[in-house]
């Protein structure tokens, strides 16, 4: 990586910070130069614009996403320890961010607000799913999940108690190991399980 890459990436890893601890919308160029110690015009040859600044957090969180949460995990596991292990390394990333998720917050954030960074945020959390709907298809392939199980059903069900675990933090109702959460999904897989898995 050159030098300007990695000044780029530290920049980003600020960026992110803020609008991980703010929102992403509050995010900008003026703001991210007085946290960096940098010029705004130096931060504007970088990002141009606003909007590219967001879209480059963005890109930077998927890639953290990426090698924090799907890379790590042991591929050496059964379908259904990946999941579990995928799983975990979700809610890692959840307590790891500032006890959220810019993904989630953004997709609140700019739910009415059509564009570039709108479309960014439903495609990136889209492939999400489409992934985690993967690795539950695995999951009843291997014939650890009954074979008239819905993956689609199943993360539907998954994502909504992950959602469900970041608002009961904030209530105070869930505690900082995800109890609530661990049990509900302990739940909702013993309910797909194959017999012969058991």
């Amino acid at each position: 990586m050159s030098k300007g890459q990695e000044t780029k990436q530290q920049i980003l890893a600020t960026a992110l910070k803020i609008a991980t601890q703010s929102s992403l919308d509050n995010l900008t160029i003026g703001g991210l130069a007085v946290a960096t110690g940098m010029s705004k015009s130096g931060l504007f040859s970088h990002f141009k614009s606003k909007e590219t600044l967001q879209l480059n957090v963005l890109t930077f969180a998927n890639e953290l996403f990426q090698s924090t949460v799907i890379q790590p995990i042991n591929r050496e596991l059964d379908p259904l320890g990946q999941l579990l292990s995928l799983c975990e390394n979700w809610l890692d990333w959840y307590e790891n961010q500032a006890k959220t998720c810019i993904f989630i917050s953004a997709a609140v954030e700019f739910d009415d607000q059509p564009g570039a960074i709108h479309d960014q945020v439903k495609q990136d959390l889209a492939h999400w799913l489409g992934y985690l709907t993967h690795k539950v298809t695995q999951v009843i392939s291997a014939g650890q999940f009954k074979q008239d199980v819905s993956a689609e059903q199943f993360v539907f069900e998954l994502y909504a108690l992950y959602l469900g675990s970041q608002s009961m933090s904030w209530l105070g109702v869930e505690d900082a190991e995800h109890s609530r959460f661990k049990t509900a999904l302990n739940q909702l897989i013993e309910r797909h399980r194959a017999e012969e898995s058991v």
